[in-house]
Parts: structure tokens; sequence; C-alpha cells
């Protein structure tokens, strides 16, 4: 969608554009279902520059025309690309290891899934970043950025507690998903740059150790103020 001749997409009217329903019939479904599997290969193997609508409906097998009707603008396919991104990441975290009773035996078990997953998508990470670097650049899609990190927060955050209904616990999840976030993702980039396996397995076990004492606190603080 980057080529001026494919340029004639219009911006969503605001943060909650998401591309026109696929319609109730299975065809419809599975076209859209495709789109957003072209665009994510797109991504995925030649970042932000690659992601043109020709490009996009040649890999998903459909009409520019047919493109444009299920998605009327760049950022509406790039929110779908980011869900499908993250449903991926999730379907993959649970078949990996069930998460146990305890917080912070969770958040443990959730970095080093992460860890894992990482180590074998990295196209998938490095199109991420490129996702967010567009949107911080582009003015008038700074909200996709900003979905984009709300969508990660509420993923680790929902399951750092067994039961998270109760508002404090919640609030304590995402407090400590945004810190795993941090350093995830500082991870991720230095390990990509350094390629040093070795040292980036020791930031993620400092990253375990570091949390472990965060939520303790967290918790502890909870406890002191009942």
């Amino acid at each position: 969608m980057s080529e001026a001749a494919e340029t004639t997409i219009e911006k969503p009217a605001g943060p909650t554009a998401r591309g026109r329903p696929a319609g109730a019939t299975r065809k419809g479904l599975e076209t859209r279902v495709r789109i957003i599997k072209g665009a994510r290969e797109a991504l995925e193997e030649g970042g932000m520059e690659a992601l043109t609508t020709r490009r996009i409906a040649a890999s998903a097998g459909v009409k520019l025309a047919t493109l444009h009707y299920y998605f009327d603008s760049k950022e509406s396919l790039l929110l779908a690309v980011l869900e499908d991104l993250i449903a991926d990441m999730e379907t993959a975290y649970r078949e990996d290891v069930a998460l146990p009773a305890a917080p912070e035996d969770r958040v443990e078990a959730l970095i080093r899934a992460s860890w894992r997953y990482i180590q074998r998508t990295r196209n998938k990470q490095i199109a991420q970043t490129e996702l967010t670097l567009y949107a911080l650049r582009t003015k008038g899609s700074e909200w996709l950025a900003a979905r984009q990190y709300n969508a990660y927060i509420d993923f680790y955050g929902h399951l750092v507690f067994e039961d998270d209904r109760n508002e404090e616990l919640r609030r304590i999840g995402r407090a400590v998903a945004r810190q795993m976030l941090i350093g995830i993702d500082g991870i991720i980039l230095q390990s990509y740059a350094l390629q040093d396996l070795s040292a980036s397995n020791d930031d993620i076990e400092a990253l375990i150790t570091a949390m472990r004492g965060y939520l303790r606190r967290l918790l502890a603080e909870r406890d002191r103020a009942r």
C-alpha cells in the first residue's frame, strides 16, 4: 500500500475502523482471512515497504477491488493483522505450557513461553516492531500503536492470575504486564542485533527474577492496604 499508484485507500474516520465485515457467507469469511494472511506474509517477509495492495492481493489470490471492499484503509487492514498476530501468539503460548496456579510461577512460565516463541518467530517480532514505528511516524495513525500495546498488556495481564475478575488483581496484572513488555521488547532487539544467545538467556533469567519480585511487592502492598 506504499506504492503511489496504489494509495487510493483513504484513512479511517477514527480509531475504531476495522474494515468492512466479511458478511455471513463462508466464502466472505475465507476471503477476509486470505487477505489478512497475505498482508501478514508481506509484512513479515519485506516490512512496511512491501505492504502494497498489489502484493497483498496477489498473495491472497483476490482482485484489488475485492481487497478494497473488505479493508477500506491501510490502518483497518493493519489492525486486523495485529489481531491475527496476537491470536497466533495466544494459541502458541497455550499449547506450549499449562500455566501454574501460583501468580509468581505463572509470570515465570509466561516469560519462558514468550522467549521460546520469540526465538522461533523472528520475522513476526520484527514485523510487530515495524508496525509500531509505522503507527508512531504516520500522522493520524498513532492510535494503532496505542491499540497494539494495550492489546499486548491485556494479553499478558489477563494471564498473570488464574482468575482476574477482581479489579485490584486486574490492575496488578496489567502493571506486571507493562514491565514484562519493557523487558521483553529490549531483549528482542538486543538479541537480534548482537546475536548472542547466551547473553539473551541470561537477560531472560534476570527479567524473571525482577518480575517475580515486582509481583511479590505489588501483592504485599495490596495486602497492607486492606
